[in-house]
């Protein structure tokens, strides 16, 4: 096979929305950045530039590789993720008020990012194993018995927002591979009871979630009502409100975002978590809007992927990423408008972070692979 013949059979238009949101989360994060006063914080677009490049390789290693192999060794991959969560816990380094990162020097990672993308390998494993079966209750209830496995690792850390995507990565993988639609309402009743539970004992009750730190739990007390601490917990969201409200139609333009140069939007999260309301102030409703239909474009190429797959591994993997991506893209818009609580979750492409942008960048690669496998049949 020639080069040139796989070159072109990569799915270009899924590339280039990718290389496009990737290069604005580098102009908005410069732009929520250049004027802090912190030294790392400054160099923030360069770093995520250097993220980026790392990235583009993992995409092109799996983008040219046999999502076959990879899912063989699912077991594997989901063992080493597993191992990395316990390490964490061990050697971790506290950030934010959770263990969360390994160090090695100046370059550091996130078990519970790579775990995100190993559990998919080891839930597809398990799935094609079970195919035969895959319209069985019993197989709904071991796909979530080995996703309860690293959200109990990830819950210890304590990181509710990377917990909460394991959920709806069952979801996608489950509906993508045919299960009846009665068990898929299983998760998702699971979901709505959580949301409801937390609603009663945290927002009404007043009490605090014991796998959560203090901090976490008022996060979810004051999404319900953000004037119990106005100054305090509460002030992240109202500041974010404000912002991509005064943004209005246009925009107030790049690096003239008034809550963020000023410092009412906390810098330290307005480069990551609440990028949007970054963008939402400084291109305004045009701009909110062209980074969604972004977001939604490439969902729907992958969901398009999944569709013509070739085989069931392929539907199954594009489920699992698709459900991965849309959780992180829905939960992260929406706590900046105050839909869901803030959880702490990066925007898919364009917020700060290497590890996860590292991960959705080789999950798009396995999304190449699976249209080259396609395409060269």
């Amino acid at each position: 096979m020639s080069k040139n013949r796989s070159w072109k059979s990569l799915h270009w238009l899924s590339f280039l929305i990718m290389v496009g949101l990737c290069t604005v989360g580098i102009m908005v994060i410069y732009s929520a950045t250049h004027t802090s006063e912190a030294a790392d914080l400054r160099n923030a677009a360069i770093q995520q530039a250097a993220w980026v490049g790392l990235g583009l390789a993992c995409f092109l290693v799996l983008s040219f590789s046999d999502y076959h192999r990879w899912v063989a060794h699912g077991w594997f991959w989901f063992g080493a993720g597993l191992f990395l969560l316990v390490l964490v816990l061990v050697f971790g380094r506290e950030v934010n008020g959770a263990k969360s990162w390994i160090r090695f020097g100046p370059v550091g990672f996130q078990p519970a990012e790579i775990m995100k993308l190993a559990f998919l390998a080891g839930a597809c494993a398990l799935l094609v194993l079970l195919r035969d079966r895959i319209q069985q209750f019993r197989t709904v209830l071991a796909l979530l018995g080995l996703a309860l496995i690293p959200v109990i690792l990830i819950l210890r850390q304590p990181d509710l927002g990377s917990a909460a995507v394991f959920l709806p990565m069952c979801f996608g993988l489950l509906f993508a591979g045919g299960t009846r639609l009665r068990y898929l309402m299983v998760p998702a009743a699971l979901g709505l009871v959580a949301v409801l539970a937390i609603y009663i004992y945290v927002g009404e009750m007043g009490k605090e979630l014991p796998f959560l730190k203090t901090y976490q739990n008022n996060r979810i007390r004051t999404f319900f009502d953000p004037n119990l601490d106005p100054l305090g917990a509460g002030w992240t969201i109202r500041q974010s409100i404000i912002a991509i409200g005064s943004g209005g139609v246009t925009g107030k333009g790049y690096l003239h975002g008034d809550q963020n140069l000023y410092g009412f939007l906390p810098k330290n999260i307005a480069y990551n978590d609440f990028i949007f309301s970054v963008l939402g102030e400084e291109g305004g409703f045009f701009g909110g809007a062209a980074l969604i239909l972004g977001q939604s474009a490439l969902l729907l190429c992958i969901a398009w992927i999944g569709w013509r797959a070739p085989d069931f591994t392929g539907r199954v993997l594009a489920g699992g990423v698709l459900g991965m991506l849309f959780t992180h893209f829905f939960i992260n818009v929406g706590m900046t408008i105050k839909v869901v609580p803030i959880t702490g979750i990066p925007l898919p492409f364009v917020s700060y972070g290497g590890t996860f942008l590292a991960v959705c960048m080789a999950a798009m690669g396995l999304m190449q692979s699976i249209w080259r496998q396609r395409q060269l049949g």
